[in-house]
């Protein structure tokens, strides 16, 4: 609800407008304003044109009504997308996760113009049909696409996993504790195993960066440690890993 952002706005370090408010004027008019990361989610129907152009919007300064106040924001170029499938006519779910919608989705981020492009991907709601235990796949085949795309590489920001202490979810009078009274969710144990294995996926292709003036890739092979130097030879990290190696300067 935007008017209560005069209340949280010390306690907020990120905001997500969802699919059934993305459309709303008022959300993306208060977007512009905030000075913290905002997603802004595809409406139920998929329809991404509504996403990109709240995102255009948030992302550039205002003039309009707040709380009974006129106000003048300036943009918020840290307004982002958040891809969480759709729902047809019928209440069928269909994912927007897979390589050909982050492909369009980059391509429209780049003819938009928008600032600072980027997606975070919801593995849940309509992306799995909300059968929670199929999020440890969608998170795999997601890094699978940023590993045969540069440009959905540095697109793919983040993930939005829903967890909890206990898996799935249960009605109000249940009262198990720790267990999801909303949207299933990957119970505690499961959430670790994935985390690490998030962590071994990504590491073949780990970017470290020093002012802009070195990048390394690295790849799992035999080993401990591994120094990374910056071009000047100072050293800009020391990993401890399962190992390392540099296979390749970008």
């Amino acid at each position: 609800y935007p008017e209560n952002h005069r209340y949280l706005a010390d306690v907020l370090s990120y905001v997500a407008v969802g699919a059934r408010s993305v459309e709303n004027q008022q959300n993306r008019l208060t977007a512009s304003g905030l000075d913290l990361p905002v997603g802004m989610k595809n409406p139920t129907s998929g329809d991404l044109s509504v996403m990109i152009n709240a995102i255009r919007a948030a992302q550039v300064g205002h003039v309009f009504s707040y709380g009974g106040w006129e106000v003048e924001s300036k943009g918020n170029p840290l307004v982002h997308a958040v891809m969480r499938g759709r729902v047809n006519q019928y209440g069928q779910s269909f994912p927007n996760y897979h390589y050909e919608d982050l492909r369009e989705l980059s391509n429209m981020s780049a003819e938009s113009g928008l600032k600072n492009p980027g997606v975070i991907i919801h593995t849940n709601h309509s992306n799995s049909g909300k059968r929670w235990m199929e999020q440890p796949r969608i998170v795999k085949d997601i890094l699978y696409s940023t590993r045969h795309s540069d440009d959905i590489l540095h697109l793919v920001k983040g993930l939005m996993i829903e967890s909890y202490i206990e898996d799935g979810c249960q009605k109000v009078e249940d009262g198990v504790y720790g267990k999801s009274i909303t949207d299933p969710c990957l119970g505690w144990e499961k959430t670790q195993r994935l985390i690490l294995d998030i962590a071994d996926l990504i590491s073949w292709k780990l970017q470290i960066c020093a002012e802009n003036r070195s990048v390394r890739r690295i790849t799992p092979v035999d080993g401990n440690f591994l120094t990374l130097r910056r071009t000047d030879g100072k050293i800009i990290a020391l990993l401890k890993m399962k190992s390392c190696r540099i296979i390749k300067n970008v």
